[in-house]
């Protein structure tokens, strides 16, 4: 599928791989890590750049495809030109542009064929037998389930029905990189590169995704700091350290593993080297001017020296760097209680969006918590909430000797643009231990040497979030508040964090969306759902599975009592009674209830009744001599279309109407 032999990569002077050789074979599941800057994202653009634009950076030799290989890329910047007024369903439907142009050119037959008078002409009839064609082609294509397939992936990526008219400009940054993945999973190709595809995910599209690619039928190479999602996906890893490329036939656990007993043996074999040359070098010195000795002291210096130039010090760039909050003063028992507190913004249609309501929240000393919910369910409006960073209905009060520090998914903004790196560090450094240490927390996030001298403003976004990060562990605090933290930490400065927080004695509210960071640190789980705040006392591995255990349950309960299925084999789903909220309010009225049941099944006869006229039309146009009428093709094509237009928007009130 693709292969390298001997590839040299180098930016500038820099010389990232060398001679490096690997092979992505048919359904390879690839993970790719190393250190930032090692050159993971570099490759994925170089192969690219390699296939898939019109001048590419490269025409080596030494990167080879087989011809029916189609390579699909997600950058972790993209560009969006062209495209920002359309809608995201439109974006996402052009994701086979062939089969949706064919969409528009039956369009326009079928307006062309409706307002045609001449229907003797050899012009009328050529139009209906393109369109007949047209027709054939585009039901084979799957251009019938077109919009259908576009409409799942988007919801499976967190997108609203509501959202999929509103154009890609109006989306953020983050949901434009959904588009673009969901743009990326329609198109199919064999082989998917996607760098740090789960940094602009929230947990239930995670989940989503790693589905969707547990059953994907072509390759694909993630460059990702999510220990858990390469676990899951990947079943082969390849690393780029010191310039080279090693393989691993395992995933990111086996390959941890797997690198550390390389790299003992190899200091092993280096140690009984050392050992060896010491000991020949003793003979040698012994008896070199003995003339009884000297043959066997010359063989044993060309031994000496044959080892000599075959010994390699064994590399190892996992040197653990660690560091401690600085202490601050306990606090009370109560950190912060929230009493009714609610939040709301005013949409500029006028409308009025409910983020949070009636919260009741205890926060005591020594708590761990992780704030989860999908994305836009008022996780950073709660942080902004605790910190005071937002205008809130109800009561807060603070606890008796709190002080807070608190990181903001921005921020990387509060820094000073006109000062280094290390002049940040060294002004916030409390005290003059601290400052004996600012150059080790720069290591931990992978600035040392010169590089501490360059200036804020020159920086990019990422490296910006890591000095913000880094400036923070100087803080004393005994309240710790941090939205989205690991964004831009590779393996090596997470786990310097993870060990950083889990001894630190004060109290922390962590948003994550990386499940081995949450694993390892929490003690409690806030979740938000639909503006309601729920406490849960358990670690955040327990609330993972009881959240899957639920689901599941859900979903064999509708299987159980839910599901018909129709005259043409389609499976329906009847929603059944809506369970009671937590706080005791019921989902809606008896006789909104009713209403929606009574919807559901209208809705459901009808389906099933266009089902069956769609599979008669079927019957007839699959026969011999259907085409022998152009006429009465003609008609039957458009009944045809209408029908499948008529299902999908039965399907999608269908869907509706059962939530």
């Amino acid at each position: 599928m693709l292969e390298a032999r001997n590839l040299n990569l180098s930016i500038g002077t820099k010389d990232l791989l060398k001679e490096a050789s690997f092979r992505i074979g048919d359904s390879d599941r690839v993970g790719l890590v190393g250190l930032n800057g090692a050159g993971k994202s570099t490759l994925l653009r170089f192969i690219n750049s390699r296939f898939n634009t019109s001048q590419p950076e490269s025409t080596t030799p030494a990167l080879l495809k087989s011809s029916a290989t189609t390579i699909g890329y997600l950058p972790q910047e993209i560009s969006f030109e062209g495209d920002l007024e359309r809608t995201a369903l439109d974006y996402a439907m052009r994701a086979n542009e062939k089969l949706f142009q064919l969409a528009q050119d039956l369009h326009a037959m079928e307006h062309a064929l409706g307002s045609a008078t001449e229907h003797e002409s050899d012009a009328y009839h050529k139009l209906i037998h393109d369109f007949t064609d047209a027709t054939e082609s585009f039901d084979r294509q799957g251009g019938y389930r077109m919009q259908s397939e576009a409409e799942k992936i988007l919801s499976g990526l967190g997108f609203g029905a509501h959202e999929f008219h509103k154009k890609v400009k109006e989306f953020s940054g983050g949901w434009q990189m959904r588009l673009l993945i969901a743009k990326l999973l329609l198109q199919k190709h064999s082989l998917l590169m996607l760098d740090e595809p789960t940094n602009h995910l929230d947990i239930d599209s995670l989940h989503w995704l790693e589905d969707y690619l547990l059953g994907y039928d072509g390759s694909y190479i993630i460059v990702s700091h999510d220990k858990f999602f390469l676990d899951k996906l990947t079943t082969k890893t390849l690393e780029i350290s010191f310039q080279k490329l090693t393989e691993y036939k395992g995933n990111y656990t086996f390959y941890e593993k797997e690198k550390e007993a390389r790299y003992e043996l190899a200091m092993q074999r280096y140690q009984n080297d050392k050992k060896k040359m010491s000991d020949l070098q003793g003979f040698v010195d012994r008896f070199r001017y003995k003339a009884s000795k000297a043959r066997q002291a010359q063989s044993r210096l060309k031994m000496l020296e044959k080892l000599e130039a075959g010994l390699e010090t064994p590399e190892e760039d996992l040197s653990q760097i660690s560091f401690a909050f600085p202490k601050a003063i306990p606090s009370g028992r109560v950190v912060m209680t929230l009493k009714d507190v609610a939040k709301s913004y005013t949409l500029p249609d006028g409308s009025v969006k409910q983020v949070l309501k009636e919260v009741n929240l205890e926060i005591l000393r020594g708590d761990k918590i992780a704030i989860v919910g999908s994305n836009g369910a008022g996780k950073s409006t709660l942080c902004k909430i605790l910190t005071g960073g937002t205008d809130f209905s109800g009561d807060m009060i603070l606890g008796h000797n709190v002080s807070l520090n608190y990181y903001a998914q921005q921020q990387a903004e509060s820094l000073d643009v006109n000062k280094t790196m290390l002049q940040e560090m060294l002004d916030a450094a409390p005290d003059s231990e601290a400052r004996k240490r600012v150059r080790d927390i720069l290591g931990c996030f992978l600035f040392s040497g010169e590089t501490v001298e360059r200036r804020i403003g020159v920086l990019s976004g990422g490296e910006k979030s890591r000095v913000a990060l880094a400036r923070m562990l100087l803080m004393a605090s005994n309240l710790l508040i941090m939205d989205e933290p690991t964004n831009h930490l590779d393996m090596r400065s997470k786990e310097m964090l993870i060990e950083s927080l889990d001894n630190y004695d004060g109290t922390m509210l962590l948003v994550s969306h990386d499940r081995y960071f949450l694993d390892s640190l929490v003690n409690k789980v806030i979740e938000i759902k639909k503006g309601e705040v729920s406490l849960y006392q358990m670690t955040y591995a327990e609330f993972s599975e009881k959240s899957e255990r639920e689901l599941s349950e859900s979903s064999a309960a509708s299987k159980a009592n839910g599901k018909s299925e129709n005259a043409s084999g389609i499976k329906v789903k009847v929603k059944g009674d809506a369970k009671p909220a937590l706080n005791g309010s019921t989902n809606g009225t008896n006789g909104t209830a009713k209403a929606d049941k009574k919807k559901v099944t209208e809705l459901e006869k009808q389906i099933e009744k266009a089902e069956k006229e769609k599979l008669l039309l079927e019957a007839t146009m699959s026969q011999p001599e259907f085409y022998r009428n152009e006429v009465k093709a003609k008609e039957i094509s458009l009944d045809y279309k209408s029908i499948c237009n008529r299902l999908e928007t039965l399907y999608y009130d269908w869907e509706r109407a059962s939530v």
